[in-house]
């Protein structure tokens, strides 16, 4: 800076002395005593001994005119001075005035009083006596020794003084002069100026330059009472009301602005004076008022200050005698040397300086910490040829801890300043930090840092700057090999996002590079208003491109604690899930571990709905104290993950006490996200009836139930039936336990009722596909259009209950009736019994009519129809009738009376109903009446049929000595009969004859009782056509024959043990105790 007005002001002092000059010469040309070509040469000569150098002059019309400062003035138009030597031009003219003192020219002498220049254009660069190349160097390459700036200073106010002392001028006055001092780039400024010189020897001047659309305004003064004697007193000013040469250039979108980092009051004062000639002193001082700095985005921040240097001559140095600059609330004061050091470096000059601060406070105006007070030191040095500020060491220290730095300031033409920048910091305060953090560096991590960051200290930080010349203010942010930093904290409080309460005792991490931001959290407590507090831990908040609006950082933290503090924490916005779920803190309990992620708005403006989120969260032994969507929930473990528009739920729980596994969807708003309940309940009979009462009669044991929620309102459950008993009553079929099965069905609740629509029963060989009703608790109606209790089973059941009533209707091509038969008459009906259940002590009314019903043995009946009507007063009535195989009529009737029952074809009979299967054929008649207690007693009689493959018969027959003469595979028989009583868990046989042509037998006792015990005693009559004649034998028959058997010859035997596997016993005795006689070997 100094270099550059060193030379303005030298190239405007051969200026003015061209123009005195050019005045005395005009001056001769009014003389007449010399011809005008003489006066031409004279006035060559006089300008080319005054500017130092050959100058040509070319003058336009000359006129006398009238002048404000003294009576009579020369004026010349178009005038024109160029270097003799090269024809550069140095000085272009619009006009020249020149005012001649009154007095002298009153006495015929002719002085110049005043000199006025008027739209000229001054090149100086040509004005100047410096080498080109010197000249072409940059500014602030050009060596510059303190020891000479007063030298040059005082000794350019001499030549002034000398030059208005020899010509007598006093007044001087430019106007609209452009003065180029560029000629590559053409740059120039415009100067206005007016000087004067007083008798006193006092020198005053005012004037204004131009330069870049940059007012700035000189001012000042100098005093030399005495004639060639000392300068006692010189006083210059230099103000830049308006935007100054401090402002920096920044380029937005193609187009060039003035903005960001410019100075807008700023005042240069230089002062001084000498004792002596040759002995001076100087003091610069610069003054800012209440300047602002505009710093875009950012805002406006105002400085005010000054700095006070004075020149020591005998050190060559300059001295900084205070610096003292307020920003905002910030306050810095420094004292401080600027000293000289050799360069080999040719062409430039090094500098060392040294700046110390014993007292200064830093408060960033955007900070909400308090003011820092702090000392400092640095030193480093100015390089001029590289155009390099470098701080080699900084060291900035407070009460709490130390910051230690190195910076480097590159300049360069026509850039703004690059800045290489590294500070390190170790165990410093978090709030210090803060204070000390550049407002250029990253101003994206910072400013989130200074709202968000609070409290504990910076374990170890820092921060990187690689800015070349010319990005600072280019409208693009640094990228991330320009600015990069990192802070570990601990013992500090994050501010999250909203109004979620902060991470307080935390450890975490900030680091940035470009305008990229990442802070962690890795551990940290949440303390909520009322009390509680969640543990956060992995947490993490990424930023990217902080320069660019809308800003939005992506949240990801580790949340854990009781379900109270959770609950409370999503209730905070962001999140906020109070008006999505309806639940509040005190409503539940439990663990809850989880992980948020959110979208955290950085800069107003933005929407709600456009920010993403999401919590997922892991929660045992969770319970909750008032009913969720009807449902008391207790001891659930699961995870719930909520974002917007959605909640999802996959949980173990139990839901009104029911063990219960869930997979829910929930949507929120006019999200479009479809309504999904999947609920698997875990019941036993008990628990069954909480979800489906009514169900007992064909249900129990334990099962899993798959539960949804439909569209419309309606569940959806598919039953596993692996470990249940599955019963159908009314047609006597049940489903063991341990036997694979699932049922599923669409329940449709009313108050008082429930469906049970689209049921489908499957198993490995059933299945049943229909629709059930439910009323007051029980079954009210049932529909299976396909059902299959056994393979090869086609039919279709239809139930209705009115009352206890149940009317069953059975149709269909073919149903495997085993189950049936056992039910009836097999073991269940001998067995002693047990309780009756609610199916069994209901009325039945079954009309069944099937193509084809299979029985025991093979045996199947055709053309089936069954009527059944169950009595809580009777046995109830039936009515069969059917077809065997062989065409064989087959009817049955059962009422309160007893049991009449016919077939034609009794050994299919008895192979269908499991009771005998080793008879064939034959007709059979049976009778049964009915007495008190429900017994029943009568008759049973078959014709004309075989027993084929008897093992116990043929035991017998091979008990005689005519066993060759009698085949035992096959032995018909005439006729059979025996009283029969028929009591409960019994059946008693009395009066026993099977009659045939080859054998017959007698027998009586139990067929079965309670335990399914066998006790039959009888009489084997071999050779019976023969045998029996003698007991047809007139007065002898009754001894020969033996009473009823009527037959002489007689074997003995008993059946006994199980039924399924009975054993018989004979005695061989008896079968040579004739007729009569033989009762006494009779088994008792």
């Amino acid at each position: 800076m100094w270099l550059w007005l060193r030379r303005c002001i030298g190239g405007l002092f051969v200026l003015i002395a061209l123009l005195v000059s050019l005045g005395v010469a005009i001056q001769l040309l009014g003389t007449g005593s010399f011809g005008q070509d003489r006066l031409r040469s004279a006035a060559q000569k006089a300008l080319t001994a005054l500017a130092g150098f050959e100058v040509e002059a070319t003058m336009g019309s000359l006129r006398i005119v009238l002048s404000d400062r003294s009576l009579i003035a020369l004026e010349i138009r178009d005038v024109n001075l160029t270097k003799a030597e090269t024809g550069e031009t140095l000085i272009d003219a619009d006009t020249l005035h020149f005012g001649f003192r009154l007095l002298p020219l009153l006495r015929g002498q002719v002085q110049v009083g005043s000199a006025e220049i008027t739209g000229a254009r001054v090149q100086l660069a040509s004005l100047s006596s410096r080498p080109e190349e010197v000249a072409a160097v940059a500014r602030w390459k050009k060596p510059v020794d303190p020891r000479v700036i007063e030298k040059d200073v005082f000794d350019g106010l001499r030549r002034v003084y000398a030059l208005t002392e020899r010509t007598g001028t006093r007044y001087l006055r430019l106007r609209d002069v452009v003065v180029v001092v560029d000629e590559i780039t053409q740059r120039s400024l415009a100067i206005d100026v007016n000087a004067s010189m007083a008798p006193s020897g006092k020198l005053d001047f005012k004037s204004s330059v131009t330069f870049d659309d940059r007012d700035i305004e000189l001012s000042g003064s100098a005093l030399r009472p005495v004639r060639e004697g000392p300068i006692k007193s010189l006083d210059i000013e230099i103000a830049a009301p308006k935007p100054s040469l401090l402002e920096a250039a920044r380029t937005v979108s193609g187009q060039t602005r003035r903005t960001g980092g410019l100075l807008e009051a700023v005042r240069i004062s230089l002062s001084g004076g000498e004792t002596e000639s040759g002995n001076g002193r100087l003091q610069f001082e610069l003054a800012l008022e209440e300047a602002p700095f505009d710093l875009g985005e950012d805002g406006v921040l105002t400085a005010t200050g000054r700095i006070r240097a004075v020149v020591e001559q005998d050190a060559g140095a300059i001295a900084i005698n205070r610096a003292s600059l307020i920003i905002g609330r910030s306050a810095f004061d420094f004292t401080g040397r600027i000293v000289p050091v050799e360069n080999p470096d040719a062409g430039s000059a090094v500098y060392r300086f040294e700046l110390v601060s014993g007292k200064s406070t830093i408060a960033p105006i955007d900070s909400p910490e308090a003011a820092v007070p702090f000392v400092a030191g640095a030193s480093g040095r100015i390089d001029t040829g590289s155009g390099r500020i470098i701080g080699d060491t900084i060291r900035i220290a407070t009460t709490s801890g130390v910051i230690t730095a190195s910076a480097a300031v590159t300049l360069a033409a026509g850039k703004t300043p690059g800045l290489s920048l590294a500070v390190y910091t170790k165990g410093m305060p978090t709030h210090e930090v803060k204070q000390f953090w550049p407002w250029f560096a990253a101003s994206g991590a910072r400013e989130w840092v200074l709202e968000n960051l609070f409290g504990g200290r910076v374990v170890e930080g820092n921060l990187r700057l690689r800015v070349p010349p010319g990005r600072f203010g280019n409208g693009k942010p640094l990228d991330n090999e320009e600015v990069s930093g990192a802070f570990e904290v601990a013992d500090a409080r994050f501010d999250i996002a909203g109004r979620i309460p902060p991470v307080r005792d935390a450890v975490g991490r900030i680091a940035f590079q470009g305008a990229d931001i990442d802070i962690g959290i890795e551990a940290g407590t949440v303390f909520m208003p009322s009390g509680r507090k969640v543990a956060a831990s992995n947490g993490s908040l990424r930023v990217r491109n902080a320069h660019v609006k809308p800003r939005i950082g992506k949240l990801e933290i580790d949340v854990a604690g009781k379900a109270p503090a959770i609950i409370e924490l999503a209730s905070y916005e962001p999140i906020d899930v109070s008006d999505r779920i309806d639940l509040a803190p005190q409503d539940v309990t439990g663990d809850v571990t989880g992980h948020v992620k959110a979208d955290i708005p950085l800069s107003d403006g933005i929407p709600r709905e456009d920010l993403g989120w999401q919590a997922t969260l892991e929660y045992e032994n969770l319970s909750i104290s008032k009913p969720f969507d009807g449902q008391m929930v207790a001891d659930a473990s699961g995870v719930l993950m909520v974002e917007p528009g959605r909640a999802d739920i996959s949980a173990s729980a139990t839901l009104n006490g029911i063990p219960a596994r869930l997979e829910l969807v929930e949507p929120f708003g006019e999200s479009g996200v479809e309504r999904s309940r999947r609920i698997q309940l875990t019941l036993d009979d008990k628990l069954r009836n909480k979800v489906v009462p009514g169900l007992d009669e064909i249900l129990s044991g334990p099962m899993t139930v798959d539960y949804s929620e439909l569209d419309d309102g309606r569940k959806a459950l598919s039953v596993k039936l692996d470990k249940a008993r599955l019963t159908l009553p009314w047609i006597n079929w049940s489903k063991g336990a341990g036997i694979p099965a699932t049922a599923s069905f669409v329940l449709d609740e009313k108050p008082s009722s429930m469906a049970l629509t689209d049921f489908r029963l499957s198993g490995e060989t059933f299945s049943a596909a229909g629709h059930l009703s439910i009323a007051g608790g029980s079954l009210s109606s049932a529909r299976f259009e396909r059902a299959r209790l056994n393979r090869g089973d086609d039919f279709s059941v239809s139930i209705d209950r009115s009352e206890r009533n149940y009317r069953v209707t059975v149709r269909g091509a073919a149903l495997d009736g085993r189950s049936l038969i056992k039910h009836y008459l097999g073991a269940e009906q001998r067995g002693a019994g047990g309780g009756a259940s609610e199916a069994d002590s209901a009325n039945v009314n079954l009309d069944a009519k099937l193509a084809r019903v299979s029985g025991f043995g093979g045996a199947v009946l055709r053309d089936v129809s069954l009527k059944y009507a169950s009595s809580q007063r009777g046995p109830g009535r039936l009515d069969l009738t059917a077809k065997t195989t062989s065409g064989g009529a087959v009817t049955l009737a059962r009422d309160a009376s007893g049991i009449v029952a016919n077939s034609s074809d009794a050994g299919a009979v008895m192979r269908f109903v499991d009771f005998y299967e080793n008879m064939e054929g034959g007709q059979m008649a049976l009778s049964l009446s009915e007495g008190n207690g429900g017994v029943l007693s009568g008759r049973v009689s078959a014709q004309n049929f075989f027993i084929v493959d008897e093992p116990r018969l043929r035991s017998l027959v091979s008990a005689t000595e005519n066993n060759g003469e009698v085949d035992a595979n096959r032995i018909s028989f005439e006729r059979g009969y025996a009283t029969v009583l028929k009591g409960p868990g019994r059946l008693e046989l009395k009066d026993g004859v099977l009659r045939g042509p080859l054998i017959g037998t007698t027998f009586q006792g139990t067929l079965f009782d309670a335990d399914d015990n066998i006790a039959i005693t009888g009489t084997f009559m071999p050779l019976y056509g023969l045998n029996r004649i003698f007991g047809e034998i007139p007065v002898f028959g009754g001894l020969l024959g033996n009473g009823r058997d009527r037959g002489l010859i007689g074997i003995t035997y008993r059946l006994y043990g199980k039924l399924a596997e009975p054993q018989m016993e004979v005695n061989p005795i008896s079968a040579i105790a004739p007729g009569i006689f033989r009762q006494i070997f009779e088994f008792r």
